[in-house]
């Protein structure tokens, strides 16, 4: 079924407001081949249009539009459900340029559906939708929307609080409240041992250790939350440049390597399981773009790290079934990149379940709808679902020490660098990650939410915190208006 109302006729849309009427205006505005609905804000005030499609056959469906907006409004989206507690969202991305919008796996159950626009804003905002377009897809969709929590309990164990709207809060449930449905958390092998390096190089206290691991595990699925689980493989940060073996692994024979890795992976999948928290998605390692346990596992030896990824993979399906295994690697939109990685998986038999790209807009310079595009190919040459693995976005142009952070820009994206940019921007990306043809983005995961800024906690020992200006709260702890987009995607 494909039901098109791109007249927007005024006398099919109901006027649901609060407050004085005269303060906003519903206008009808004709262009040259079709027509808009334009909300239209002359004072602080809230409007809610809609309508109700009626005669629809029961399933799940994607209704699409195109709109502009001025920005500037605390709540801006399209709506469309069923009923008070099944209604999907999408918050309306800052843009005077027509842009497509997105719900996908809504479901119709009763044969009607209502659809609607609301906002809450100030004077001279305005927004205009035109061209719904409601599909019958038969694809349910879960939106994925979560972060990185592994520094939590350091950050809260050296002082740091959170808060919302100003008030003392705990951090995991304030993230829940917002919208969060999934946690990201890592995993070290023995990290702040005094008597290695790297692992001397972070905190004494072994933080992302497997005792200090379980627990935050436990902490987040008792809240409701979903885990994305990272085995590092080391006993320090890993990434394309550093993918230092664990300390006890190192000297091994590449078979006892293997055997290592097999059996420490099968080994915490089992204690994860009897602690009754089963990780839905688990990464084989962290940016793993050059491999994994350098030099054994690098991509100069491509069959050895197939080996090791084979063992991972394993392991974790030995244990639990159902948790679906990700690649991840960084540089969203670099094809060739991508091309030649998992192009290799399939030469060498490597299985999977998920890509789990890394976006920043400043590291990849690419927009969103770059990277919509790049997903697409990606979506087309491997049929695997996507799950973005990092994103991060400026709140502030320095850190809580008044120094650069990790980040020098944001890249080709034209929001500034403040709470309101961060807000912007992934408005911009959350409706993005759904244009991902198919629903085959499952979600998102940000890069890092709650590493706010604290004296003394930096990323390693006697160094400085540079992603306390990207967090999800600011340097105070006080909850930023980035959640917003939390709250109005679903």
């Amino acid at each position: 079924m494909h039901i098109s109302f791109k007249g927007n006729r005024l006398d099919d849309w109901g006027l649901h407001a609060d407050g004085d009427q005269s303060s906003a205006s519903i206008q009808q505005a004709e262009q040259t081949s079709s027509e808009y609905l334009m909300v239209q804000n002359t004072v602080s005030y809230r409007l809610n249009v809609s309508r109700t499609i009626e005669q629809l056959e029961n399933g799940f469906y994607t209704l699409t539009a195109l709109s502009q907006n001025s920005g500037g409004q605390q709540k801006c989206y399209i709506y469309a459900g069923t009923g008070n507690e099944d209604v999907r969202m999408t918050s309306l991305p800052v843009s005077l340029d027509w842009i497509s919008v997105v719900i996908r796996g809504l479901e119709v159950k009763d044969g009607q559906c209502t659809i609607g626009l609301l906002t809450e804003a100030n004077g001279g905002n305005w927004c205009k939708i035109e061209s719904f377009e409601l599909v019958k897809s038969d694809q349910a969709y879960e939106l994925l929307k979560g972060g990185d929590i592994s520094e939590m309990p350091r950050v809260e164990e050296n002082g740091g609080i959170y808060r919302d709207n100003h008030k003392l809060k705990d951090g995991l449930e304030i993230l829940k409240d917002y919208g969060h449905n999934i946690v990201r958390i890592r995993l070290y092998n023995d990290p702040g041992n005094p008597s290695y390096w790297p692992s001397n190089q972070l905190d004494e206290r072994g933080y992302q250790n497997e005792e200090r691991t379980l627990a935050l595990v436990k902490r987040a699925k008792d809240l409701g939350f979903q885990i994305q689980f990272s085995f590092h493989y080391s006993d320090y940060w890993t990434n394309g440049l550093a993918q230092h073996k664990p300390h006890a692994w190192e000297g091994l024979p590449f078979d006892e390597l293997k055997e290592a890795l097999y059996q420490y992976t099968r080994s915490f999948m089992q204690r994860l399981i009897k602690q009754g928290t089963i990780p839905e998605y688990v990464s084989l390692g962290n940016e793993i773009q050059g491999g994994i346990c350098y030099p054994d596992g690098a991509i100069a030896n491509w069959p050895q790290l197939a080996e090791l990824l084979k063992a991972g993979y394993q392991a974790v399906k030995e244990v639990s079934e159902s948790s679906k295994v990700v690649i991840h690697l960084d540089g969203a939109t670099e094809d060739e990149k991508y091309e030649q990685f998992f192009g290799n998986c399939e030469r060498y038999g490597v299985p999977y379940d998920i890509i789990g790209p890394s976006y920043y807009p400043f590291w990849t310079q690419a927009s969103v709808q770059q990277l919509v595009a790049f997903c697409d190919k990606l979506v087309r040459r491997f049929n695997k679902d996507i799950l973005l693995m990092e994103t991060g976005f400026n709140w502030c142009s320095t850190t809580g020490a008044g120094m650069r952070g990790q980040l020098e820009n944001n890249g080709p994206e034209p929001y500034e660098s403040t709470p309101e940019g961060q807000r912007d921007f992934m408005y911009s990306l959350m409706n993005g990650i759904k244009q991902v043809a198919d629903g085959r983005c499952i979600g998102i995961l940000y890069w890092d939410p709650i590493m706010i800024y604290v004296p003394g906690v930096g990323w390693q020992k006697d160094a400085p915190n540079v992603v306390d200006n990207t967090t999800l709260f600011d340097f105070v702890g006080n909850a930023l208006p980035a959640m917003l987009a939390y709250k109005y995607n679903n």
